[in-house]
């Protein structure tokens, strides 16, 4: 995806970017530094951290690393203490980190709901909470958060889960109208099924959910965390400055409708 300007569309812009050590944060750590912008890599582990500060460097980009658990609320200020201690200023705010917790309602305990909650959904209200009045000071930004077709379609075993992301959407417009005024621009990316670091290491101890995909998704694959990188940028940068409340898909049509590939192979 192409930026309609040119050089370094994102040079002088510093974006915070949560769990950023792997995966799709890293990805977009990476693509934001490719496209000219700084970055403070946050990750609950400080090497991860470190080690996607590091890349960025050996890419010609500036970054800082901070180590931040998200579902803590007094350690999150350091990301932002973080960022401005470095380079002065944030631009943007991808709120990245998640996980997921395959239980059905009655086969959890109020600590797991709460913790998938916490982790999923109270972190991004949170780290935008934070966040937001520096955007305001700077004369607006961006906040991108990353959900899943989870929020937008329910998963079996995936109950905190599926609620968590759905919520963030529902956050996510909420935010949009709240802070139009403020040129503060919030939307979201669903991804479905990507090749993180976490999901190879899920594939190697339960196989057959590689036939899963195959079966349920349209492009008949999973996504490389930069194919989710590269829309979760283009929604923080100036190509995308109509573009407020929206949620995006990324997921080789999944959430388009039914997939039989019985039907494709015969």
């Amino acid at each position: 995806m192409k930026s309609t300007t040119t050089g370094s569309p994102l040079a002088g812009r510093t974006a915070l970017i949560t769990a950023a050590g792997a995966g799709i944060g890293s990805a977009i750590a990476l693509e934001w530094a490719g496209r000219g912008g700084t970055v403070v890599a946050v990750d609950l582990d400080p090497a991860a951290a470190e080690a996607t500060a590091r890349r960025v460097g050996l890419l010609g980009g500036r970054a800082a690393a901070v180590g931040v658990d998200v579902t803590d609320p007094d350690a999150i200020p350091a990301m932002l203490s973080t960022a401005l201690d470095a380079f002065g200023r944030v631009d943007a705010l991808f709120n990245v980190a998640g996980g997921s917790l395959p239980r059905r309602v009655d086969e959890m305990t109020d600590s797991d709901w709460y913790r998938m909650i916490d982790l999923n959904m109270t972190s991004v209200y949170r780290c935008s909470k934070l966040v937001v009045p520096e955007l305001r000071r700077a004369g607006g930004g961006s906040i991108v958060n990353i959900s899943s077709t989870a929020g937008l379609l329910a998963e079996n075993r995936c109950a905190a889960y599926s609620a968590a992301k759905g919520g963030v959407l529902l956050l996510t417009k909420n935010m949009a109208m709240d802070y139009a005024a403020d040129r503060i621009r919030v939307n979201a990316v669903c991804p479905g099924s990507t090749m993180t670091p976490r999901i190879r290491d899920y594939l190697e101890r339960v196989p057959g959910h590689e036939a899963m995909i195959d079966e349920l998704c349209p492009m008949r694959r999973f996504a490389e965390p930069e194919e989710i990188a590269r829309p979760a940028v283009f929604l923080a940068s100036d190509d995308a400055s109509y573009i407020t409340g929206a949620v995006l898909a990324v997921d080789g049509g999944l959430t388009a409708g039914k997939h039989f590939a019985i039907f494709e192979d015969a």
